[in-house]
């Protein structure tokens, strides 16, 4: 009887617990701001081509489905891919494109292309003259320079087997090269001698933890991964811990878009100012104009002032249920866009 009873316990334990699993997977929650926080409704400012949208999105740019491409100022080049070409990024010359294992240059003024052969896929590249830094799906990073055509710097680091596909650029600065691994490191390259200067750990998570984010503005760096911040100055390394979305960067604030639908301000030392919350939001994109102004995926665009003192909300004619990507003074959803003033 007492075998009888104990075991009719733990079945009823186990089915609670099951009941408990289901009925947490079927309860999602939206944004659903109340009708007198809504101040109007915004329209999309045009669209640049019918039943084209975007198939892939890096840091600087994304890719579309006719083979175009968006850079980070906004612009669509009137450059079409090879299929299965997927844009990187830019400099005042050249578009770095990748194909399979092939780094293409396009010269800009007469399109003239240069393939560079490659050992692995190339997911993320950035250019300064000769030097070309480079990003793997490895995870390995090289240096490669255009005049000796050879790598003169390698690293291979340890594989990450899942990532984020907003993947940051290479950065380079007067004499070093930093380069984001995928596995939320920064690697700090002496650009004279090819040397490792230093190696900082942005987090050490497994999973999904390649750099998203990294920018320098005078003597301040900031980087993130989809877990944490880090400020880095001459002096000190700041962390803020947070489930990251999107950085906006200025050179006195910082603000965190994180997964919980919050806002936070910090000022570059990464010390919080001010956070708002906007429960179940979901952001999709985020740009700054006279405001910040960010996307919300049921359909609303929220603005709000720099010290987030302030908030409205709008909107959108349609949910967001396609790749979005932020440039200079335009959000682009699908082939839509809004200008950002």
């Amino acid at each position: 009887m007492h075998n009888n009873l104990l075991k009719f316990s733990l079945n009823i334990a186990l089915s609670i617990g099951i009941l408990a699993i289901f009925s947490g997977c079927g309860s999602k929650y939206y944004f659903e701001p109340k009708d007198e926080e809504i101040l109007g409704e915004i329209s999309y400012d045009g669209t640049f081509a019918p039943r084209i949208g975007i198939s892939s999105v890096v840091r600087n740019g994304a890719t579309l489905t006719n083979g175009q491409f968006i850079t980070e100022n906004s612009e669509i080049p009137k450059v079409y891919l090879s299929y299965g070409s997927k844009y990187l990024n830019q400099t005042e010359q050249y578009y770095l494109i990748q194909n399979k294992k092939t780094l293409v240059l396009i010269d800009k003024e007469n399109l003239q292309e240069t393939e560079i052969e490659l050992e692995s896929i190339p997911v993320s590249a950035a250019m300064d003259g000769n030097l070309i830094a480079i990003i793997f799906d490895t995870n390995t990073i090289a240096v490669y320079d255009t005049r000796s055509a050879q790598i003169i710097y390698r690293q291979d680091n340890a594989p990450a087997t899942a990532n984020n596909t907003l993947i940051a650029a290479p950065y380079f600065l007067t004499d070093i090269i930093v380069v984001p691994t995928l596995d939320g490191k920064l690697i700090v390259i002496d650009k004279q001698t090819m040397q490792l200067i230093r190696n900082i750990v942005v987090n050490g998570d497994k999973y999904f933890n390649n750099v998203i984010f990294l920018e320098a503005i005078a003597n301040r760096m900031v980087a993130a991964t989809p877990k944490r911040v880090i400020s880095v100055s001459p002096s000190i390394i700041n962390t803020f811990d947070a489930n990251v979305k999107e950085i906006l960067f200025f050179e006195d604030r910082i603000f965190i878009f994180s997964s919980e639908g919050e806002v936070i301000l910090t000022d570059r030392d990464l010390n919080e100012i001010r956070r708002v919350k906007f429960p179940f939001a979901h952001f999709s994109a985020v740009n700054h104009g006279q405001n910040i102004v960010v996307l919300e995926t049921e359909g609303y665009l929220i603005t709000l002032d720099e010290d987030l003192q302030k908030s409205a909300i709008y909107t959108l004619p349609s949910a967001i249920d396609e790749p979005t990507f932020s440039g200079t003074n335009k959000i682009f959803i699908g082939n839509k866009f809004l200008n950002i003033k």
